[in-house]
């Protein structure tokens, strides 16, 4: 039996580009911007004016993404989770980045395949059984299980499983895979398309 297609995405969920983004941005405009001060994903309109969305322009400086840090865990758990699921970057990247963050796979996460990289602004494209990422743009039409690593940003989009971290994550998608592995055994059995409690229309889905 084929492996579950784990579909991941870097920013947010394996680096950490949060912390470097406030950190450069607080420095340039004598700020003490917070990660919990960002709760949409307009950042223009928290930062300083005079900055606005000239802070978007620090994701075009040439090797900003290089030294990004791994958010806690995910090299363990992308490690372990590798025995159970075909593992797959997908991530969105200026043009100029692309090659900062393959490098950056290559370095941290030697566990992925060097083919299972994918980089574009279409992630609802890429097929996969799941779908894990922090915006909730990529997995609102996406077809695949759709896993959320909370922010303050993503907290007014509920139709997923929200995690908290990567342990959270690995323990959600091992007791998916093994119930998927129990329904597989019927001949009509197919991995399900969205949590099969969750309330699409309200509440938190997250079993986690």
């Amino acid at each position: 039996m084929a492996r579950p297609i784990l579909l991941f995405d870097l920013d947010g969920v394996c680096c950490n580009l949060m912390k470097k983004w406030l950190a450069v941005y607080n420095r340039d405009y004598h700020d003490n911007l917070r990660p919990e001060d960002i709760t949409s994903w307009d950042w223009e309109t928290f930062v300083k004016p005079e900055c606005g969305k000239r802070i978007y322009h620090y994701l075009n400086r040439p090797g900003f993404f290089a030294d990004l840090e791994p958010i806690e865990g995910c090299v363990e758990s992308l490690g372990r989770l590798a025995a159970i699921c075909e593992l797959v970057v997908v991530t969105a990247s200026p043009r100029q980045a692309a090659g900062d963050k393959i490098a950056w796979v290559r370095r941290h996460l030697p566990m992925v395949p060097k083919g299972n990289i994918v980089i574009t602004h279409r992630k609802d494209l890429v097929r996969g059984d799941f779908m894990f990422d922090d915006a909730p743009k990529n997995l609102r039409n996406h077809p695949a299980i759709r896993i959320l690593m909370d922010y303050p940003y993503n907290r007014h989009f509920h139709d997923c499983y929200r995690v908290h971290s990567w342990a959270e994550a690995e323990q959600l998608i091992h007791s998916l895979v093994a119930r998927q592995q129990g329904r597989s055994r019927h001949p009509s059995a197919q991995w399900a398309m969205q949590p099969d409690h969750g309330d699409a229309s309200g509440g938190d889905s997250s079993t986690v």
